[in-house]
């Protein structure tokens, strides 16, 4: 055995570990070094989906998610890469909104097990071998789960710190995410398994509403109703079959693809209108479990904009995504601690992504200058914020002024700090600001450039 061999048996390699935590449901990716792309872990019953059971009430606590985390998921990780030698990526929980992440502590518990990112930027390295990154390319990411639709606005940005001309691409959030809550993963399934326990009661004659009533029946017929929604995308009929739904009675109902356009018509009015108020956008991506009802619609309000997946399940994008950033992570850590990375042939993704979801926050103090009935000057102040609280970095804001401004821009925790002062900028000022994760505030304002931080 030769002494290369003989130092790669010694040092264990890490294993590259995406873990998706949906609000419903969790999933787990490793990145295959040997067919270069990520795949996806089955659990102990080979699903490849583990239900998030925190407690009887379904609330998340710090306590709870952490239990669930150690015990569930980093559990089943190590058991399927055969090692607890592990790089984890984590994603920031669905139905959790980033502005709360750090004051409910959550994040503290999430970077206990690895790096965060956001559930958008997990979605983008997903499908980044399905389009061309360019710089100042917007991409919207859809994503639809048991919660809700969720819509985040990202940007492109090539070599964003200036310093490396061969930098990978920056994607940086250039907005908050929007949501529509009301229209979400299981209420499109209590939609279906309403009506196929209708159906259900009248072949035979059960008192109507008491199989819906049953929690037992109930949790059977939302389980295969879930898979009945996949159905009636790609079929025209959809047939639940429930062994013993109710009293020992097998269902066997069909529900026509006409049918269930109708019953779920009031939440597709919803979608679309929120899809069409959503801002512009060179690319759009679809995740989450309601990816096959959301395609649709997103399709004719977007048409060409919308990339297909062909290769992996959009409902497994997170997850996926999450695996290729771990595995990303490990071939920057190899090259900083002088690794050969050139003795295999992996190919590493192609942008870099959000590694800290929650921003401090930044403010202007706006002093506008305007003439009073004497017709003296008299300055005028406006507060405006620039970066909110809780703002996924990398973040990357623009704001257009007219007029003659003078501004001070402020950091907004953990204390409030003053940052940099600007006198009377020129009418028609352009400020952009651009923060990466590591906190390096840069800024442009029209031809000129500050950077603030290391």
């Amino acid at each position: 055995m030769s002494s290369n061999q003989t130092t790669a048996a010694a040092t264990p390699t890490k294993v590259a570990i995406g873990i998706d935590l949906g609000s419903w449901n969790a999933r787990l990716a490793s990145y295959d070094e040997a067919l270069q792309h990520p795949v996806m872990i089955a659990n102990h019953d080979g699903h490849r989906t583990t239900r998030v059971l925190i407690d009887k009430t379904d609330v998340i606590t710090e306590k709870t998610l952490e239990s669930f985390v150690q015990d569930n998921l980093m559990q089943l990780a190590a058991s399927s890469a055969h090692t607890k030698n592990l790089n984890v990526i984590l994603s920031v929980p669905s139905d959790k909104d980033e502005t709360t992440l750090q004051e409910e502590g959550f994040m503290q518990i999430l970077q206990k097990f690895g790096a965060v990112i956001t559930d958008a930027a997990a979605t983008c390295l997903a499908y980044e071998d399905r389009f061309e990154m360019k710089d100042g390319q917007k991409i919207l990411v859809l994503d639809g789960g048991a919660r809700g639709i969720k819509a985040t606005l990202l940007e492109c940005m090539g070599n964003a710190s200036g310093s490396d001309k061969n930098e990978l691409p920056v994607l940086s959030c250039i907005g908050p995410s929007q949501r529509l809550p009301e229209v979400n993963g299981n209420a499109l399934i209590d939609i279906l398994g309403q009506s196929v326990a209708q159906q259900f009661e009248q072949k035979n004659r059960f008192p109507r509403g008491e199989v819906w009533e049953s929690k037992k029946a109930k949790a059977k017929l939302r389980r295969d109703c879930e898979s009945g929604l996949k159905t009636l995308v790609i079929n025209n009929t959809a047939t639940i079959h429930v062994d013993g739904l109710y009293e020992g009675v097998d269902c066997q109902v069909s529900i026509s693809k006409p049918k269930w356009d109708h019953l779920s018509s009031k939440l597709a009015t919803q979608a679309k209108k929120f899809l069409k108020e959503l801002p512009e956008a060179d690319v759009v991506l679809l995740a989450g479990n309601m990816h096959p009802w959301l395609k649709p619609h997103a399709k004719t309000i977007f048409q060409n904009k919308l990339i297909a997946s062909s290769s992996f399940d959009p409902s497994e994008a997170v997850a996926l995504g999450c695996a290729k950033q771990a595995f990303l992570n490990m071939m920057a850590d190899a090259d900083t601690d002088g690794g050969d990375s050139n003795n295999n042939n992996n190919k590493a993704p192609t942008m870099k992504v959000s590694v800290s979801p929650v921003s401090i926050g930044i403010k202007a103090i706006i002093k506008k200058k305007a003439g009073d009935d004497d017709g003296e000057s008299k300055s005028t102040d406006e507060e405006l914020t620039m970066i909110r609280k809780g703002m996924p970095l990398p973040a990357l804001v623009t704001h257009d002024f007219a007029g003659t401004v003078s501004m001070d821009l402020w950091q907004l925790l953990p204390q409030e700090k003053q940052l940099a002062t600007f006198a009377e900028l020129e009418e028609s000022t352009t400020l952009k600001l651009h923060l990466s994760e590591q906190g390096k505030l840069k800024i442009w304002v029209n031809d000129e450039t500050l950077t603030i931080g290391n």
